[in-house]
C-alpha cells in the first residue's frame, strides 16, 4: 500500500508501518517528509530474534554499510529542505573503543549527506559504572544532516531553543549614534560612506537619522531598534487559498495558486511629525572623536593581523569601532521574487541578456530570475533597491513587492546579543528517561522535542524508520506534527499504541 501524503497533511496523524525497513521505504512517496529523527539498533547491543534486523552483523563495517544503504533510500522521501537527526551509540571490541558513529557519519558524507553538526547528548544521570580501566561513557552523538545538494537551503529554526542572555546587553540612547560613520551596503559600485549629523523621533517612537554622505547629499533614514533583529521577519498571505506563509520552505505548496502571495508589512514610518533630539552642542563632535580615538589606541592581536578577525563582532568593533550600515528592512523570500520577475519577463518577452544590456550590466540580471540551489551555493539573488526600480521600468510590473524589496533602515554594527536569545549550542544536557514497559533503550522525550522544534515546521511530517517504543511519534503529535513510524518487530506495536493516541492506520508490509 502506498501512503497518500494528502491524507495526513494538516491532520496531526500517525501512520505506523510494521515490516522490513527497505520494503517500507520503497512504498513511501518522494519528498513527503520534513524531518527524520531516529536511533537505529546499536551494533551487537540487542538481538531481536528477527533475521531481517539491523545490528547483529558479523562486523561493524557491515553494520555501517547496511545503515548507509537504508539512509540512502530515505533521501528520496525527505524533502529538499528537510533535516535528518541521527543518534548512534559507541561500542567496544576487545577493550578498544569503536568510533562507529563517526565512521558512519563519514560514509554518509560520501553518499550525498552534508553534516551540519555533531551534537553531544550529555547524560547527567548516566548509569554508574564500576570500571577502573577507563572512564565511563556519559554521552552519545546526535548528527544533524541535510542533503548535500541542499546544504544552502534547508529548514532549521532555533528560536524555541534559544537560551536567555544575562551577561550581555545593549543599552543605547538614540543620541549615541550622533557622529557615527554610515556605510551604504546596497550599491553595486562606488560604495558610499556618510556620517550621522542629526537625530529625530516621531510621535510613534520611530527614530530617524539625517545622514550627510560623502557626495555632499543628505538623506533621512529610519534607524532599526538596537535590540531587534537587523531585518524584520515577514509573513505572507496567499491571495489564492488565503493561507498564511510563515517561511520560505512553504512556498512550493502555493505555486498552484493563481496569484502571488502578498507580504504583510507594518505601516510605513511617518516622517511628517518628527522632533529633533538635541543633546549638548559639543556632543556629536566629542562622541565622534572619542570613538575614533579608541580605534586608534587599540593595540590588540587583531591590529597586528586584521585579516584573521573572521566573523567576530568583537574583532570588528576593536578595529573599526561602532558604525551604521544601510540595509534592507525586511527578510525577503528570494524564490518568490524570482518567480514574480519570471512572470513579468515572460509577459514582456525579453531575455536576461537584453535586460543586462539596458541596465549596463554583464551576467547580472540572470541571477534575479533564478531560485535554484546547488552544492556550490545559492544561484539566485535579489535586485538592489535602485536596480528594482530600473527593472520595473523595463518589465512594467506592479507595486506588489516594491516596499518589501526596497525599504531600508540603518542597523548599528556592534557587539550585541541576538534579540531572541543565545544559540543553544551543540552540547545538550538531557537526562535519561526510564520507560518500564520497554526493555530496550528509549529516546528521552526532551531530546526528540528539541530536534522536532528545530528541524520540522509546524504541521510538518516527521519520520522515524526505527520506531521502537514510538517516542518520536508521541512527541511529534504533542507538538502538532504528523508522524510516520516504521518498526520491524510486531510485538512493539502494543507499546506504540499506548503512547501514540492519534494513530490513524497500521499497515503491515510483507
Amino acid at each position: 500500500m502506498v501512503l497518500d501524503y494528502n491524507q495526513i497533511k494538516d491532520k496531526k496523524d500517525i501512520i505506523v508501518y510494521i515490516g522490513e525497513i527497505n520494503k517500507v521505504l520503497s512504498l513511501l512517496p518522494e519528498g513527503m517528509v520534513d524531518c527524520i529523527i531516529t536511533s537505529p539498533p546499536y551494533w551487537k547491543q540487542r538481538d531481536y530474534k528477527n533475521p531481517l534486523q539491523i545490528g547483529q552483523e558479523n562486523s561493524y563495517q557491515e553494520y555501517i554499510n547496511n545503515l548507509v544503504n537504508v539512509f540512502g533510500r530515505m533521501k528520496k522521501i525527505l524533502k529538499p529542505t528537510g533535516t535528518f537527526f541521527l543518534n548512534v551509540g559507541y561500542k567496544y571490541k576487545s577493550k578498544e573503543l569503536l568510533l562507529i558513529p563517526e565512521l558512519l557519519a563519514v560514509e554518509l558524507q560520501k553518499n550525498g549527506w552534508a553534516l551540519l553538526n555533531k551534537i553531544i547528548w550529555f547524560k547527567p544521570n548516566a548509569m554508574p559504572s564500576s570500571l577502573d580501566c577507563r572512564f565511563s561513557n556519559v554521552y552519545e552523538p546526535i548528527f544533524l544532516f541535510v542533503k548535500e545538494e541542499n546544504k544552502y537551503n534547508y529548514y532549521l529554526s532555533l528560536d524555541k531553543l534559544r537560551l536567555p542572555i544575562s551577561n550581555l546587553t545593549i543599552d543605547r540612547n538614540p543620541e549615541d549614534i550622533l557622529g557615527l560613520e554610515v556605510k551604504n551596503s546596497l550599491l553595486k559600485e562606488n560604495k558610499l560612506k556618510g556620517q550621522v549629523i542629526n537625530i529625530f523621533k516621531n510621535s510613534k517612537g520611530d527614530i530617524f537619522a539625517e545622514v550627510l554622505w560623502e557626495n555632499k547629499k543628505t538623506t533621512i533614514e529610519l534607524v532599526q531598534d538596537f535590540s531587534e533583529e537587523s531585518q524584520l521577519p515577514v509573513e505572507l498571505v496567499c491571495q489564492g487559498c488565503k493561507k498564511i506563509i510563515k517561511n520560505e520552505m512553504d512556498i512550493n505548496a502555493h505555486y498552484i495558486c493563481k496569484e502571488f502571495p502578498k507580504p504583510i508589512l507594518p505601516p510605513q514610518p511617518d516622517l511628517s511629525e518628527r522632533i529633533e533630539l538635541k543633546p549638548s552642542v559639543l556632543f556629536p563632535y566629542i562622541n565622534s572623536l572619542t570613538k575614533q580615538s579608541k580605534r586608534q589606541d587599540y593595540k590588540g592581536k587583531f591590529k597586528l593581523s586584521p585579516d584573521n578577525r573572521g566573523a567576530s563582532p568583537g574583532a570588528r568593533k576593536s578595529l573599526f569601532g561602532e558604525y551604521l550600515v544601510l540595509q534592507r528592512r525586511y527578510k525577503i523570500f528570494q524564490s518568490i521574487i524570482a518567480e514574480y520577475l519570471r512572470f513579468w519577463r515572460r509577459n514582456g518577452g525579453i531575455t536576461t541578456k537584453e535586460i543586462d544590456k539596458l541596465l549596463g550590466y554583464r551576467d547580472t540580471a540572470g541571477h534575479w530570475f533564478r531560485r535554484d540551489t546547488g552544492s556550490w551555493g545559492r544561484g539566485g539573488s535579489i535586485p538592489l533597491p535602485n536596480d528594482w526600480f530600473r527593472l520595473k521600468e523595463i518589465l512594467k510590473f506592479d507595486a506588489l513587492y516594491d516596499r518589501w524589496v526596497t525599504e531600508t533602515h540603518l542597523v548599528l554594527q556592534t557587539v550585541k546579543p541576538h534579540p531572541k536569545g543565545k544559540n543553544p549550542g551543540d552540547v545538550w544536557s538531557i537526562k535519561l528517561q526510564p520507560f518500564p514497559e520497554a526493555h530496550f533503550a528509549t529516546f528521552p522525550e526532551e531530546l526528540v522535542k528539541r530536534c522536532i522544534e528545530a528541524g520540522c515546521p509546524e504541521g510538518g511530517v516527521v519520520l522515524d524508520p526505527f520506531a521502537g517504543s514510538g517516542t518520536v511519534g508521541k512527541v511529534a503529535n504533542d507538538l502538532g506534527r504528523n508522524a510516520i513510524l516504521i518498526e520491524l518487530v510486531p510485538e512493539y506495536l502494543n507499546i506504540i499504541k499506548k503512547r501514540c493516541l492519534n494513530i490513524r492506520e497500521v499497515i503491515y508490509v510483507k
